[in-house]
């Protein structure tokens, strides 16, 4: 056991750079003001030197904040979140922030469950994804409308629009996919989709079809299998798809389900890109380190992490107007399981 008699404290930073004990309060929880860099940098080392460590909970007595943030996923097996959690870690770490993550397992109730035990005094804020399945967003109003800054990603529903929220252009990210298969060719497209209880789901088939419809391609729904986001569900979706056959290509709607049906290819015996072109949307590291490396549209996830953690900072330091809504763009990274079709 640690012995908390000999703590280090404020007060003895404060006497070994011979300022006063608020100035290192100031310092060490990152309020702006009344001091100047050096001095900043002083304070700083010397409490790294003396092995300072703070106290939350007295702290937070004190600032009536607990430096904490929690963030709600559907499921920790996206890469997707994965990726967003990292970067949005780092960016609130250097406010002096700790993030939790909190998996509901796309559970309505322990969403809500989650809610509200957390923001009875436990965190500062909140960022909740989508549940990738029908939401009900009452316990999100509520907190919103008694001021708790909350930041939503990907969610959907009626009454949000007072809300911050960042999402992902999820119908541009599968017109891309299309347009770029048939750029290079491709004339028959398959496509495997993800539940249809999820909306952004909806949206990326959405977008597949006015990709055919862009380029003149029919819509045969013999071309189309249903996934529910999981890879073992892209391996099923795959294996429909080759037993019907007439296409040369297929697009994943998220980046498990490419992996699935990049194993279901290869267990028919068939080849990447030679045999199927196969496109992903996500591009997370699933897709970056399969071989061959899959040619994927980015939903650029840390970049989105950062923005959540920057919007929900604007929001505990009151300096966010009511809403804000953001998205981030889809971008095409290429890989090499996309072939040229000649003729």
């Amino acid at each position: 056991m640690g012995n908390y008699a000999n703590r280090v404290t404020i007060r003895d930073i404060a006497s070994a750079c011979e300022v006063s004990t608020a100035t290192v309060s100031r310092v060490l929880n990152h309020i702006p003001g009344g001091y100047s860099a050096e001095t900043e940098e002083r304070i700083r080392d010397t409490a790294e030197k003396l092995g300072y460590v703070p106290n939350r909970m007295a702290r937070s007595l004190i600032t009536r904040r607990t430096n904490l943030i929690a963030v709600l996923v559907p499921d920790i097996h996206y890469c997707f979140f994965q990726d967003f959690f990292v970067r949005l870690e780092q960016y609130l770490n250097g406010f002096g922030y700790r993030v939790l993550l909190c998996n509901t397992q796309e559970q309505q109730e322990l969403e809500e469950q989650y809610i509200r035990e957390l923001c009875n005094g436990l965190v500062d804020g909140l960022i909740v994804s989508t549940l990738n399945k029908d939401e009900s967003n009452e316990a999100l109003l509520d907190i919103s409308r008694k001021g708790f800054p909350v930041v939503l990603l990907e969610r959907y529903g009626e009454g949000l629009t007072e809300l911050c929220r960042l999402s992902v252009d999820n119908v541009g990210a599968a017109r891309v996919a299309v347009n770029h298969l048939y750029g290079e060719g491709h004339r028959r497209i398959a496509f495997i989709s993800g539940g249809e209880d999820a909306q952004n789901a909806r949206f990326r088939f959405e977008g597949y079809l006015e990709g055919l419809k862009d380029n003149g391609l029919e819509y045969d729904k013999e071309l189309v299998s249903d996934g529910n986001y999981s890879f073992e569900s892209g391996t099923s979706a795959m294996q429909k798809l080759l037993e019907r056959g007439g296409f040369t290509a297929v697009i994943g709607a998220n980046d498990l389900m490419t992996v699935g049906a990049c194993k279901a290819i290869t267990q028919k015996g068939l080849r990447i890109p030679d045999d199927i072109s196969v496109m992903g949307v996500d591009n997370t590291i699933l897709t970056r380190t399969q071989e061959p490396a899959i040619t994927a549209v980015d939903f650029c996830a840390a970049e989105l992490g950062e923005k959540a953690g920057s919007l929900l900072m604007k929001m505990i330091r009151d300096e966010l107007p009511e809403k804000e809504i953001y998205m981030q763009e889809p971008r095409l990274v290429p890989g090499h399981s996309v072939s040229k079709v000649h003729g």
